[in-house]
């Protein structure tokens, strides 16, 4: 899907979910996150390219692919909790929002370990 597709699936939920918030505000926000999910997921089909670029800049700078990795599943970490956020907050639950931003935030901690393990490692030796 493309960005006029992405735009126009935007536009034709944003719009359905307008129009009908008066009557069913419940339809409302199901249409409202649907839209997005169809946008989200057509954009997750076309990462590829990422992918594939992050691993040739590790494999060229002689750096492990598991680096890669942390980024990439970072990045998916940030985009799946931000789109459930925003899903949270069209329907009110803020709280809940916030709570979805802050396991994401401590997930990346927890994947970036390794990360932050070998720069320790690193400037270690080098202080030596």
């Amino acid at each position: 899907m493309d960005i006029l597709s992405v735009c126009g699936v935007a536009i034709v939920a944003s719009l359905a979910a307008v129009g009908l918030k008066k009557y069913s505000p419940e339809t409302s926000a199901v249409i409202a996150i649907a839209g997005g999910a169809m946008i989200f997921l057509s954009v997750l089909f076309q990462i590829s390219p990422f992918i594939n670029e992050i691993n040739k800049l590790t494999e060229s700078a002689g750096i492990s692919s598991d680096y890669g990795m942390i980024l990439i599943k970072t990045t998916g970490i940030c985009a799946v909790c931000r789109f459930t956020a925003d899903c949270c907050r069209d329907t009110g639950q803020q709280s809940l929002a916030s709570r979805v931003e802050l396991g994401a935030k401590l997930t990346i901690v927890l994947i970036s370990l390794p990360l932050f393990e070998k720069i320790l490692t690193t400037a270690t030796a080098l202080l030596r």
